[in-house]
């Protein structure tokens, strides 16, 4: 456990994990927050742990509105994902360590079996945010935005 708050203390001080985790339908419990972008809330799981990035949105029937899953690297970095054994599209959007938007792959649709298509962060990010395809073109998210942390309720012991 270390290792983890080490982790979550390299998010910065604005992060506040809430004291309650979102189930996973493996049952399997993220940690989560409350992350604001162009001025709308969202419940957002963290995926932390390489095993947390490996297995995102895997083997889910769907993402609720106003939810999503926001990958976190510890420096930034090109990325790599896929929408495999996910079962809805998604928006596949990308973030610098200022939390600015850069860009995005929309309307990536659910990969069933291999071969899969890869989408590439194309240059370094430290955040990458998963959300309902559709959510970029209805936020009008524009180059340079950037999303907050909100505190929704008391961190627990040892987050940041």
């Amino acid at each position: 456990m270390p290792d983890r708050c080490r982790q979550l203390a390299r998010v910065g001080a604005a992060l506040l994990v809430l004291a309650s985790p979102l189930a996973l339908s493996a049952g399997h419990a993220l940690e989560s927050a409350q992350l604001t972008l162009a001025g709308e809330h969202f419940q957002v799981e963290l995926a932390i742990s390489n095993e947390e990035k490996r297995r995102g949105l895997m083997h889910r029937d769907r993402l609720a509105a106003g939810s999503g899953m926001l990958f976190i690297y510890a420096t930034p970095q090109p990325t790599r994902f896929w929408n495999k054994n996910v079962r809805f599209p998604i928006d596949i959007l990308y973030f610098d360590e200022h939390r600015a938007f850069l860009r995005a792959d929309t309307h990536v649709p659910p990969c069933p079996a291999l071969p899969c298509p890869v989408y590439q962060s194309g240059q370094p990010v430290k955040y990458v945010l998963e959300l309902p395809a559709g959510s970029r073109q209805r936020l009008d998210l524009q180059a340079g935005q950037r999303f907050l942390f909100r505190s929704g309720g008391t961190p627990q012991a040892g987050s940041p």
